[in-house]
């Protein structure tokens, strides 16, 4: 019994060079995940940053509110500001862990998807984009050559 020609697979230079390429894209797409996660991660820390920056006079602010007005409730300023804080603390998701409700992702989202879109079919920023990918292959490459070299065996 023969095997038919679509059942057999071909290694040929063509073919390892669609498989060299298509790596390369899979290399070059999760580079720019980690770019984009990285500066997203970035803003919002800036925004935790100034947000808390903003909190540590209100939260006095809200003390001496409750030590003047008194009454039943004097802490009721404070808890109002500590619900605040709780509630963009989940909206920023700072760490992703929250996977439900509203949250600062849903405003990324399409700004995200903008900006793969045009990366993917812009050709001067995909050229780019596989070349520095392949630079990075390069001394990645490298790096473990060196590494293999030096270790212990």
């Amino acid at each position: 019994m023969t095997q038919s020609d679509s059942d057999r697979t071909v290694d040929s230079p063509a073919t390892g060079l669609a498989q060299d390429a298509a790596t390369a894209d899979v290399r070059s797409s999760s580079r720019l995940n980690l770019i984009w996660n990285v500066f997203v991660f970035q803003l919002k820390l800036a925004f935790d940053g100034i947000r808390d920056v903003l909190l540590v006079p209100a939260s006095l602010i809200a003390a001496l509110a409750g030590l003047l007005a008194g009454g039943d409730e004097p802490d009721r300023h404070f808890k109002r500001l500590l619900e605040f804080g709780r509630r963009t603390e989940t909206w920023l998701n700072l760490f992703g862990h929250r996977q439900d409700g509203e949250t600062s992702d849903d405003l990324i989202k399409p700004i995200q998807e903008r900006v793969f879109e045009t990366a993917r079919d812009n050709p001067w920023l995909s050229k780019t984009g596989g070349q520095i990918s392949q630079q990075l292959d390069g001394v990645n490459a490298r790096l473990a050559r060196r590494s293999e070299s030096d270790s212990p065996d």
